[in-house]
């Protein structure tokens, strides 16, 4: 009888699984891996399913760069599965990063689009072949969106930065890397007049392109990146390349006029000695020689 009370009280004084603070369950499941997110806290209760969305889609970054950590195609529908149930009930998101591996399909991207209008910074990660599809029947849903970089395929940039000249009318910084084209370039340019900072960094791009960035039709410049590209000229030639940076260039007259006028730009360009990745690659030369 004694212990049979004892027990009832101790019952009583544990409070259901589903009252405990969501708060303190969601910092929890924050130190658990990511496949037992998946799998573990979700099932329990409600409570918990709330909790575990919370710790992995309630922020104002929408991280999609966590499906390339699962290993298998089970672990991936059970994270697409959390993430429909997520964007059906939160649309604080401002920011999304695209997965690198795992691109999402025309559904999928159409679905994610249409529940956050509030979008305003994308990005798709440099190192990964973008899907222009994906991305172009997005673009219209996020019409606020003043952030974009991502790494283009050169048969995919112009439709990609076209399609974001025609739906993104407040975009004001740029990040495109790869061979860029005099078209892609000239897109940029004429579609998004308002932009501050261009980052067209790693790239490879004729001279003739920078030299219609250099032109000044863009009004509200401040920050032109152009670190470690690679420029050729008419004929083809390399004149300027992560492993020479300037010393081609700046005896080219009509870029340095150009560059000229750009006074209250702050352009980012390799100078030499003074580009980090230029002195390592001449240790590493200078090792090789001495051996």
């Amino acid at each position: 009888m004694f212990h049979s009370q004892m027990a009832k009280k101790k019952t009583q004084l544990i409070p259901p699984w589903g009252d405990f603070n969501p708060y303190l369950l969601s910092h929890v499941f924050s130190f658990l891996p990511l496949h037992d997110q998946l799998f573990g806290p979700p099932c329990v209760c409600h409570a918990w399913l709330s909790a575990t969305l919370d710790t992995l889609f309630h922020n104002s970054v929408l991280d999609l760069t966590l499906i390339d950590r699962l290993k298998n195609k089970i672990q991936r529908l059970r994270f697409t599965y959390l993430l429909r149930l997520a964007i059906n009930e939160y649309h604080g998101w401002v920011s999304i990063y695209l997965p690198k591996k795992y691109m999402l399909g025309y559904f999928g991207m159409v679905y994610i689009a249409e529940k956050t209008p509030m979008m305003l910074s994308a990005f798709m990660p440099c190192d990964a072949g973008l899907n222009a599809l994906a991305v172009c029947i997005s673009l219209p849903y996020w019409k606020k969106l003043k952030v974009f970089r991502a790494r283009l395929k050169p048969s995919e940039g112009l439709l990609v930065i076209s399609q974001l000249a025609d739906y993104c009318k407040n975009i004001v910084e740029i990040g495109v890397h790869g061979k860029m084209t005099m078209d892609e370039v000239s897109c940029i340019i004429e579609g998004f007049p308002q932009l501050k900072i261009l980052d067209i960094s790693c790239s490879t791009l004729c001279h003739r392109a920078l030299i219609m960035i250099f032109d000044g039709k863009l009004k509200f410049l401040r920050e032109l990146n152009i670190l470690h590209c690679s420029i050729y000229n008419d004929d083809g030639k390399v004149i300027s390349h992560p492993t020479t940076h300037v010393v081609s260039m700046k005896y080219n007259k009509e870029m340095r006029e150009k560059a000229s006028l750009l006074k209250s730009v702050k352009v980012l360009h390799c100078l030499g000695t003074s580009c980090q990745h230029y002195r390592k690659k001449s240790l590493r030369n200078k090792n090789l020689l001495s051996h």
